[in-house]
């Protein structure tokens, strides 16, 4: 093989412009090439003796390529999803490492409630949490107020909804439709007003970054106007973080670390394609060349 190759694969051009143009650019310091694609490019072939992948005219030289990275995949069709894993399969039979097949391949879609179902049969802490179905359950459940709401499928803290009493409930659940009830989870408020980031490459945590709301805002998240800043991670914040990362089949993910007042650990939630400009901002990590060196691990 004379140059390594990485493929990489998006929804659209923009999608995750940061970290690919960061992986291109550690990967060409490293003498690795990396294809930019967009999920929609992708086509398949079928018969006797397997399958082959085409990328627009072009066939796919599976002993070109090192290995292949994915950024979010979801439509509501999910036909990029069945694309995704197709690809993962194929790259199975070739010997081609694809970070975090095994959790695609598990789950093809993880929202926060399927991920909570898996922490809590691992034995992963989370916070009190509850999920409904009919619109009389939530209203004659007894809440803790303030009571925090989000959606399963949100994502950079955008669907979540701080609840402050009775009225404010009320008001949130007469204008849903009973029918996406059960997308959204309940949890119990945690007071403390920041968060903890951790990215796990390879399956090992390299790093930690604090988020913290600023202003009125009680959400933590970067995108939002968090503040940012580098976290030390203990011994057992890092034991936490990798052993979600395993249970949930990643290579490659962020994981979401909240506490309570008395210090003890939350995982909030793993994120299978974490976005890390600000992580590399605050922390000063380069998690493009961990990535880039994940990717190209196993290359012969």
């Amino acid at each position: 093989m004379d140059v390594k190759k990485i493929m990489v694969f998006t929804l659209s051009a923009i999608q995750s412009k940061y970290e690919v143009s960061r992986v291109k650019e550690e990967a060409k310091r490293m003498g690795i090439e990396v294809k930019h694609y967009l999920y929609n490019e992708m086509g398949f072939e079928f018969g006797c003796q397997g399958g082959k992948v085409f990328l627009g005219d072009e066939e796919v030289n599976f002993e070109q390529i090192c290995g292949v990275w994915f950024r979010v995949a979801g439509t509501k069709s999910g036909k990029y999803i069945s694309a995704r894993n197709t690809l993962i399969e194929i790259c199975k039979s070739k010997g081609v490492f694809c970070a975090n097949s095994q959790s695609y391949l598990k789950w093809e879609r993880m929202d926060k409630i399927l991920q909570h179902g898996v922490f809590g049969l691992s034995g992963i802490p989370v916070v009190e949490t509850r999920v409904f179905y009919k619109k009389e359950d939530v209203l004659k459940y007894n809440f803790e107020y303030p009571v925090i709401c989000k959606h399963g499928f949100g994502f950079q803290g955008k669907s979540v909804v701080k609840l402050n009493n009775r009225k404010e409930l009320e008001s949130f659940i007469y204008s849903m439709e009973e029918k996406n009830l059960g997308l959204y989870l309940w949890q119990k408020f945690l007071a403390v007003g920041w968060d903890l980031r951790v990215v796990v490459v390879g399956g090992k945590a390299i790093g930690g970054m604090k988020r913290s709301a600023v202003g009125s805002e009680f959400r933590s998240n970067f995108s939002l106007g968090g503040k940012v800043e580098k976290w030390n991670l203990s011994s057992e914040e890092i034991f936490l973080a990798e052993k979600t990362a395993k249970v949930c089949g990643l290579d490659y993910g962020g994981v979401d670390i909240m506490k309570d007042r008395q210090g003890n650990n939350y995982i909030l939630e793993i994120n299978r394609a974490c976005q890390y400009k600000g992580f590399e901002k605050a922390t000063g990590i380069n998690v493009a060349k961990r990535v880039v060196e994940m990717l190209v691990r196993d290359c012969k």
